[in-house]
């Protein structure tokens, strides 16, 4: 099972925004082929995510992200007025047990 893990710090006041919008894109991966769970998780550090995927395997997860950035994101313009992705947070891997 392969594991992906996205990180964004959203602007103060716009959380309600980038959840909403966000919503598709957890929807849409949810009904992807080998998604097995899409969640996007509200940390206690203050105006930060993560977004969670399960993936039976890393070709799934990159057949969905070129549907992603190709078709899905670019119908989302509200994504990058309100929030960032922390590049330098993000992971992958695999899980173990």
């Amino acid at each position: 099972m392969f594991v992906d893990l996205t990180f964004f710090e959203v602007d103060e006041g716009m959380q309600h925004v980038f959840e909403q919008a966000f919503r598709v894109i957890v929807q849409q991966a949810r009904e992807a082929e080998g998604c097995l769970s899409s969640e996007l998780v509200r940390l206690d550090e203050e105006c930060r995510y993560v977004w969670v995927e399960r993936w039976t395997t890393r070709e799934a997860h990159n057949s969905f992200n070129q549907r992603l950035f190709g078709d899905i994101l670019p119908r989302l313009p509200d994504l990058e007025r309100v929030a960032r992705r922390l590049a330098e947070r993000d992971a992958e891997g695999y899980v173990v047990y």
